[in-house]
């Protein structure tokens, strides 16, 4: 059950040394450069948030909810994100270096996004992601045998998907 909390309480508790925020609503809120490393957000919505540059490295955030999110340059680096819902997102230059992504489809605008293996997407369109959205949670067959540009190969065309 969601449980809501506004962006300056949020705050307050996680630097008074709270971590645990499972469950909070955080939808339509601008929490840009916000740090939540190592912070509980278990379910959490962030559905039409914006978190530009925010730090979840080493967070729990299985089954949260990005959808619409900007996450352009957010550290998810060792993050749990199982179940998690990260499509029609932007995720320029966001860096999911070591997250745990089972069962989260990604779906939205890459660009020189950092994948779980360390891998780098140059380029990936809307159009082209969707196929990841789709059921392959599989992040790097998807994005780099499917949909994207990854550094050292050569691009595939939205023809060559299917």
């Amino acid at each position: 059950m969601a449980w809501e909390i506004t962006a300056d309480e949020l705050l307050a508790r996680y630097a008074a040394g709270e971590r645990d925020f499972s469950g909070v609503d955080l939808m339509e809120v601008a929490l840009d450069d916000i740090v939540l490393e190592n912070a509980i957000l278990r379910g959490t919505r962030f559905r039409w948030s914006s978190l530009d540059g925010a730090i979840f490295s080493n967070a729990d955030l299985e089954g949260a909810d990005f959808y619409l999110a900007r996450l352009d340059y957010t550290d998810f680096r060792g993050a749990n994100l199982r179940n998690c819902n990260i499509i029609e997102t932007s995720l320029i230059r966001a860096n999911f270096e070591g997250a745990i992504a089972d069962g989260c489809p990604l779906g939205g605008y890459t660009y020189k996004t950092t994948l779980p293996s360390g891998r780098i997407v140059t380029c990936a369109d809307p159009g082209r992601d969707r196929a990841i959205a789709e059921g392959d949670t599989s992040w790097d067959s998807a994005i780099a045998d499917r949909v994207g540009w990854v550094e050292g190969r050569n691009p595939k065309t939205v023809k060559d998907i299917g």
